[in-house]
């Protein structure tokens, strides 16, 4: 078996024996991509590469450029993108359906496939949005990292570590990253709108009647979104339906009809899921300040966080971070989006 990292390999870590949980996980994000890229490419140089490394961050797109970045160099690739990996042999799972899910069956494919021979060094596994896997494809996977197939390599891409099984956190080498080089976390125009609610949340005592206002400017949001994503899809139908409904049939208008459906509802789950992400980065920066954590994802609001730090107990901030990822929880059942919602913007803003 392949010695993992160690301590010595990422000094920053050495606070990490000193904190105790739940402060724990906030203070993690310590390393930009560059940073974590060179330590990785010694480990592979020193050939005591781990077998699994989680890596989590606030941007997804700099999680999956450090994924390229790895697997390209330990298999000595040319790639720049996830599909350049695809097509020289990476395996590369992501969440599919309108449900944004990765299914059971998924995995499996990924476990024949790494148990298979390759031509290249490594067997290159890489899942996004790890978070986002199903009960029983997280523990399928779990068997996988357990008895890991020889010569491979598996990379899991999450902005929300703390949502995988401890199981399988315990078995990867986490690589958290953060984004102070650039300023922080690059925020869409809803992002932003969010971050003002919540700072403008935080400047008075947290009630009820509060978290229901924080909540209905949070649906105001979603609302925006879904009429944004609803729009462009209904009109990308219509330019179909004008293309090539004089030359086809009913059935394959009905079809696209459906896929678009399908699409808006997909797009809307995964833009609602980076404004949950962003509740948790909220929370995160509260628990890092709290305990001298130097990497912030959202400078533009360090006035709020720090003075939520000072007075809001640890405790009580990871209590209030347990809630949100409730109602993401919630989310994903057969609960009403509204009654979800309300409930949940209750517990962790009331």
């Amino acid at each position: 078996m392949r010695e993992n990292l160690c301590i010595r390999d990422f000094p920053n870590l050495f606070l990490i024996r000193q904190i105790p949980r739940p402060e724990l996980d906030a203070c993690v994000m310590a390393f930009s991509t560059d940073q974590a890229f060179l330590l990785i490419e010694r480990a592979h140089v020193e050939r005591r590469l781990a077998h699994a490394f989680l890596i989590s961050g606030s941007n997804g797109d700099d999680l999956k450029s450090l994924a390229v970045r790895i697997a390209a160099r330990v298999n000595d690739w040319t790639a720049h993108t996830l599909d350049d990996l695809k097509s020289q042999g990476a395996m590369v799972l992501e969440p599919e359906s309108k449900q944004r899910k990765i299914k059971i069956d998924a995995v499996r494919v990924l476990e024949r496939q790494l148990q298979m021979t390759s031509p290249s060094r490594y067997k290159i596994g890489i899942i996004v949005d790890a978070d986002r896997q199903t009960e029983q494809a997280a523990n399928a996977f779990l068997k996988t990292l357990e008895e890991p197939p020889d010569n491979s390599l598996l990379l899991l891409l999450t902005r929300m570590p703390d949502q995988l099984l401890s199981t399988v956190r315990s078995r990867c080498v986490r690589v958290p990253l953060f984004r102070s080089e650039r300023g922080g976390m690059e925020l869409s125009p809803e992002q932003e709108q969010l971050v003002q609610a919540l700072g403008q949340h935080f400047t008075g005592a947290l009630n009820p009647s509060r978290a229901i206002t924080l909540m209905r400017s949070f649906s105001g949001i979603l609302s925006d979104i879904k009429d944004r994503i609803q729009k462009e899809n209904h009109h990308a139908y219509r330019e179909e339906v004008e293309a090539y409904g004089k030359t086809t049939d009913g059935a394959w208008l009905k079809d696209r009809e459906d896929y678009y459906d399908d699409l808006t509802e997909s797009q809307y789950q995964e833009e609602r899921s980076s404004l949950l992400a962003l509740l948790f980065v909220w929370f995160g920066e509260v628990l890092r300040r709290q305990v001298g954590c130097p990497a912030f994802d959202l400078p533009q609001s360090q006035s709020v966080t720090a003075r939520i730090a000072q007075t809001l107990p640890p405790a009580e901030a990871h209590q209030r971070l347990r809630a949100v990822e409730e109602l993401r929880r919630n989310l994903t059942t057969n609960v009403r989006e509204p009654l979800a919602l309300e409930v949940g913007f209750m517990k962790a803003f009331g």
